[in-house]
């Protein structure tokens, strides 16, 4: 009897750790017309009747025209969901990517965090505040500036960034793409990235001449096989056929500000539709055991202290980075920038290094191109001088000698663990594999959405790539 009893609760607990966690996302965007706010209210109410929380990632104007237009039934209705920034003005150019796309990043961080502090205030002033806890990029447009700007804002989640899982679409050819039951989560600069499905999405139930609803039984046996995974639509879309951007904003601002063009509207009728297939939907989700529909909000509660590192794990650190130089996953999650920042602390003579805000680079890392002897004194001098509180620079000065940053991290732990007096830098890759994301190491944006044809993503891919070290798994 105890052997069955505690078969059964192993059974439960597998079976509970195999579900597959789904997010329903809404990329809330139309401040041009006011009949896509009536599509945000029944949307929310229908999600809220059926005991479900959106993730309603807004447009910061969009706020302020829900308060302008007094749609108080819209913000009522928005009360019981999350609430997600879709930035200031979504694609009026600039956007956030092409304000990235600056040879200085300090000041792309300026106009950035200028305009994205500007859409949290608007979020604030309408749905109270405090109350983001995410936010989501327009189109393609990723940005380790805009990353940087939400993390120092005080909001940890991304959805949308290009974590995609395994089908590419032209939009993200290039991103990030992300295999589903593979990786449990993915943090990158300083962000947890959760990914949208490109193998189903909400809108796909509208009514379409040739097209009838999807088979939902098909749909969730193949939603079933990630482990997380964002279901999005666009509320507007409920109501209209066109999207409102593509006809004020596609590559360059066609109109002026607040003399908008109108996208035409859908039939009612087809709304009605859409709206009773997205309800059989969700009944349908809830009464399958292999989903829990979860949201940002939730995983942000269930966010665990991070596991400090001490002397007494370095040996498992430099073990690992040596079959696999990338993110560490045992004996807890840490990035290489994490590895970094104890190795130089722990140099120093501190005792264990907290993990927190970690960078990674704004130039592509020098490494020795011939072995070199450095000494543990020439190391625990050069760590002194090392600013961990922003990017690290491409090399450092050891004992008179230029190393790269993985030349002195290999060097590091290899004298914390062995106690050696001297060791010798070899050359050797310097930011490490994109084992994880794979589209980040040839990905350029430029040309594939709305943005104007002078962005050409010079910048901005690239910073994206050297903050690598910056990848971990949970």
């Amino acid at each position: 009897m105890k052997k069955l009893l505690f078969l059964t609760a192993l059974l439960a607990a597998l079976a509970a750790e195999a579900n597959t966690k789904i997010m329903f996302l809404f990329d809330t965007e139309d401040y041009t017309c006011d009949r896509s706010n009536d599509a945000i209210r029944d949307i929310a109410n229908m999600l809220a009747s059926e005991g479900v929380r959106g993730n309603f990632n807004i447009v910061g104007y969009l706020a302020t025209r829900l308060l302008e237009l007094k749609r108080h039934d819209v913000i009522d209705a928005l009360k019981s969901h999350v609430i997600g920034s879709q930035t200031l003005y979504h694609t009026r150019h600039p956007d956030i990517a092409e304000l990235g796309d600056n040879p200085s990043y300090e000041q792309a961080y300026r106009l950035t965090m200028a305009d994205e502090a500007k859409a949290l205030g608007m979020l604030d002033a309408a749905f109270g505040e405090g109350r983001c806890v995410f936010w989501c990029p327009p189109g393609n447009s990723v940005s380790a500036v805009a990353m940087d700007v939400y993390s120092d804002l005080g909001v940890p989640f991304s959805a949308g960034c290009g974590m995609t899982n395994d089908k590419a679409s032209p939009l993200y050819a290039g991103m990030v793409v992300r295999p589903g039951q593979t990786v449990g989560g993915l943090w990158y600069f300083n962000q947890y990235h959760a990914p949208y499905s490109l193998d189903f999405h909400l809108e796909s139930m509208l009514p379409r001449e040739g097209h009838p609803c999807p088979d939902f039984k098909e749909v969730l046996g193949r939603l079933a096989q990630y482990d997380l995974l964002c279901l999005y639509m666009h509320p507007h879309m409920a109501v209209k056929t066109r999207h409102w951007d593509s006809l004020n904003y596609a590559k360059g601002n066609h109109v002026k500000w607040r003399e908008w063009n109108v996208a035409p509207d859908r039939n009612p009728a087809d709304t009605a539709v859409y709206y009773e297939r997205f309800r059989a939907f969700i009944r349908a989700m809830k009464a399958d055991g292999r989903f829990e529909i979860t949201d940002f909000e939730a995983m942000k509660a269930s966010l665990k202290p991070r596991r400090p590192i001490g002397a007494k794990d370095v040996p498992v650190i430099r073990a690992a980075l040596l079959k696999d130089f990338n993110a560490v996953r045992e004996p807890a999650s840490w990035s290489v920038a994490d590895a970094f920042q104890a190795a130089v602390r722990l140099l120093r003579g501190e005792t264990q290094y907290v993990p927190g805000k970690v960078y990674g680079f704004l130039s592509r890392p020098q490494g020795v191109t011939e072995p070199a002897e450095v000494s543990a004194d020439e190391l625990r001098a050069a760590a002194k001088g090392i600013d961990l509180t922003t990017f690290l620079p491409a090399y450092f000065t050891v004992g008179g000698k230029r190393i790269g940053p993985a030349d002195f991290l290999f060097a590091a732990l290899e004298v914390l663990e062995t106690g050696a007096d001297k060791v010798t830098v070899s050359p050797r890759g310097q930011l490490g594999s994109f084992t994880y994301c794979p589209g980040v190491e040839t990905m350029n944006i430029a040309g594939k959405w709305a943005h104007t044809p002078e962005f050409k993503d010079q910048y901005l891919s690239e910073r994206l790539r050297l903050q690598l070290w910056t990848l971990r798994i949970e």
